[in-house]
């Protein structure tokens, strides 16, 4: 009889990566839990776009076709309509899925779930201390505090990851903070696509708009900065500036690309490993990180499930497979550095650097 606190895995976190991850490690016959600090189905401040062929194709892979019913509407997004100053709308056409995330990470937990996962939900990470080949967990879970134990950790738990603070406690991150507003209603704006705007004719700041089910939402890291370009602009597609939203929300982004490529932060020690945003393996430019997320998850349960054959440490061969997304953030960061340097031409120079940029980011996850 299995020890009900003792696993092979547990993952925090119950985003797309944390979900396949779990699921991987079930499939290869290791007693997984995955635990959540929220009740399911939560939501997350996120577009829900399944923007490049790592995601789309993983989900596919790894879940199955999406329900219609997991899905926004519309369904599909034709792709981004990029504003940039004055000059003249651009179009990049990309067919991209896209959901709410509370359902599309919901229904992937359910798909763990099938596969043997144990869930927790409610269940807040609050420390880790190592003991021989163990991990000695401690969760808060109904105002009670657990102690589980396990041989390899997934930290899967987002920008603001409790794992990897309790892993490396002097790791200085950087963090922004979009947010959004969401209103009931629809704008004169073509909701088959999301429309970006740069109002300062530069890749920053910028702010995004686009149509989900009956509502719109307008987001951004500035969006605070731009409030009255906002208004401006969307004032012509029927937006009302003295309206109040139906409800707003701003989340974390955890900048560290720098420390990742440098070297200076890797992330996994021994066996514990962090996937997604806990790890930085956000994209720049687009700051999508769904691909990247379920690929290093994927490679993550991979890598622990030879090590509970070998006996080896997971860190070692993780790290070794996490080099494809880190050259991909390389490249993309580099692409980045150019739309920095296309901010001092002109406007219609800096959209058309900007749309190569979305394209390249979107392109380049077909490896």
């Amino acid at each position: 009889m299995r020890d009900s606190q003792t696993f092979d895995v547990i993952a925090v976190g119950s985003g797309p990566g944390g979900a396949v991850a779990a699921k991987r490690c079930a499939e290869a016959g290791l007693n997984t839990l995955l635990i959540e600090k929220k009740k399911l189905p939560r939501d997350k401040v996120c577009t829900g776009m399944v923007m490049g062929d790592w995601a789309r194709d993983i989900i596919s892979q790894e879940f199955g076709d999406t329900p219609e019913t997991v899905l926004a509407q519309p369904p599909r997004l034709s792709g981004y309509r990029i504003y940039v100053g004055e000059t003249k709308q651009r179009t990049l056409e990309w067919d991209t899925p896209w959901a709410w995330r509370k359902d599309l990470d919901f229904w992937m937990v359910q798909k763990a779930k099938e596969a043997g996962v144990t869930i927790r939900e409610g269940a807040k990470f609050v420390r880790l201390r190592s003991e021989r080949d163990l991990y000695r967990v401690t969760i808060l879970e109904d105002g009670t505090t657990q102690e589980l134990r396990t041989r390899f950790l997934i930290g899967a738990d987002g920008a603001t990851s409790i794992v990897r603070k309790s892993t490396f406690p002097e790791l200085k991150v950087r963090y922004v903070a979009p947010a959004r507003k969401c209103y009931r209603g629809t704008l004169g704006l073509d909701k088959n696509y999301v429309h970006y705007f740069f109002p300062k004719g530069r890749p920053r700041p910028r702010f995004g708009t686009y149509q989900k089910n009956d509502v719109f939402l307008i987001e951004g890291r500035a969006i605070r900065e731009l409030r009255r370009e906002i208004n401006e602009t969307l004032g012509m597609y029927g937006f009302q500036p003295q309206r109040e939203p139906e409800w707003r929300d701003s989340c974390a982004l955890a900048i560290l690309h720098e420390p990742l490529l440098s070297g200076r932060f890797v992330p996994a020690d021994e066996n514990i490993l962090l996937i997604g945003d806990a790890a930085g393996l956000i994209f720049p430019v687009t700051f999508e990180g769904i691909g990247s997320a379920l690929k290093s998850g994927i490679a993550a349960a991979e890598c622990i499930a030879k090590a509970a054959k070998t006996g080896r440490k997971a860190a070692g061969s993780y790290l070794a497979a996490l080099e494809p997304i880190l050259e991909t953030i390389r490249t993309l960061r580099s692409v980045q550095y150019d739309l920095e340097n296309a901010s001092h031409e002109s406007p219609s120079v800096c959209a058309e650097s900007i749309e190569a940029a979305y394209r390249e980011t979107l392109t380049i996850q077909r490896a």
